[in-house]
């Protein structure tokens, strides 16, 4: 029983390790013993103890334990007929008298109170009091009249329930579309890339130690103070579909900000692709432009570069576009100091000069068969701007 389990939390995307598993069977084992039987809230509980290390995976864990051990019903073809009738509700006029006729139990009996009726019901119901159905003044179903129930299947009609069968509370966590400013200042922090740098200095404790190993004898020992020498850069797209990731990109880039533990970090920005510049300045002025040239030749190969956009344009706006029409769109004059260079050679050109180099993409996986998404993504790894996504994008950089 329990390796089926094991065999199910990892199909379900939970990392369990045999050792993990090894642990809790001998949690198992020594609690079989015990004076007090092993209920299934006891199991849920020690086994996520024992397992589940990240609350990340806490809603895999979840699916995999219904799966494993709920016997709410077994029935799959009753499971099948019971959604099929809660899924057209019916709507019912009712008086206030009828609204008020609700049960006055907490969730776990209301939980109980709809296995047993579960147990019993044979067919549909619409606009009854007792069975499980859809309207009327039941407290189990929805879109029920009943200011206090368990929902079953739909959507809240009343937003009343108490409680919601089979709601998956841990959901959030497994792919987590909001970005928090600490944890991305974690998975940043794991690029730090510590080096002994500097004069050598004596070490007190480590010439103690060597010297009470060696019976007495005095062994000095020196050592170098570990810097990080790693240098971060950040594009970042502003404007036009960008602005509506604009709250992500923002806390991304207050993270990089308050991680002081990279040798350096610069932060750029450019609109949809860039061209002949970046711009140190949100606003495109183009007195902080900063040519491609000389971002390159201020940083050696070893700089991490991360590109933050949705690399999602025109296709002209990439393939055919260079500064200078750009340029000449923009002001209506020419600009005679622009190179003929199009956007996604500028992009292969930045690839090439920092091999390790991340895109963030805020956009869905879904729209990357875009034409420009795809074509950049075959230039840079690319990964989306969530918590795992950032994660990942480290783990490539390093």
């Amino acid at each position: 029983m329990f390796l089926n389990f094991f065999y199910t939390l990892r199909n379900n995307g939970a990392p369990v390790s045999t050792r993990e598993y090894l642990d809790f069977l001998n949690v198992a084992e020594q609690l079989k013993d015990s004076s007090e039987p092993m209920s299934l809230e006891k199991l849920y509980s020690i086994a996520r103890t024992c397992l589940i290390k990240d609350v990340k995976h806490f809603d895999a864990y979840d699916i995999s334990f219904a799966q494993c051990f709920s016997n709410l019903s077994s029935d799959e073809d009753f499971k099948s007929k019971l959604m099929q009738w809660l899924e057209n509700a019916k709507q019912t006029e009712l008086d206030e008298q009828r609204k008020l006729n609700a049960l006055d139990l907490a969730s776990e009996e209301l939980l109980k109170e709809l296995k047993d009726r579960l147990k019993t019901q044979k067919e549909r119901h619409d606009g009854g009091n007792h069975w499980v159905g859809t309207g009327g003044t039941s407290a189990f179903g929805h879109s029920c009249y009943n200011p206090n129930g368990v929902r079953v299947g739909g959507q809240s009609g009343q937003r009343s329930a108490l409680a919601v069968a089979g709601e998956r509370k841990f959901k959030e966590y497994r792919h987590d579309e909001s970005l928090d400013i600490r944890n991305i200042q974690v998975a940043l922090k794991k690029l730090r890339d510590l080096k002994k740098t500097g004069r050598k200095t004596l070490d007190i404790d480590r010439t103690v130690k060597r010297t009470c190993e060696n019976m007495g004898e005095i062994e000095v020992v020196q050592s170098s103070k570990r810097k990080n020498n790693l240098r971060l850069i950040l594009l970042m797209d502003v404007g036009g579909s960008m602005t509506e990731h604009s709250q992500r990109v923002e806390k991304l880039f207050s993270a990089a900000h308050q991680v002081n533990h990279f040798k350096s970090f610069e932060a750029y920005y450019f609109h949809n692709v860039m061209y002949d510049c970046v711009y140190s300045s949100a606003s495109l002025n183009p007195r902080s432009a900063v040519p491609i040239e000389k971002l390159i030749s201020k940083f050696n190969s070893e700089a991490r570069l991360i590109v933050v956009g949705d690399a999602y344009m025109a296709p002209y706006e990439l393939f055919q576009m260079t500064a200078s029409m750009r340029d000449f769109y923009w002001s209506l004059r020419e600009n005679p100091k622009a190179s003929s260079m199009t956007g996604i050679e500028r992009v292969h050109q930045l690839k090439k000069a920092f091999p390790k180099s991340v895109w963030l993409n805020p956009e869905p996986k879904s729209l990357w068969s875009a034409p420009t998404i795809k074509s950049i993504k075959e230039q840079f790894s690319m990964h989306e701007l969530t918590l795992d996504g950032i994660d990942g994008a480290v783990r490539n950089l390093r």
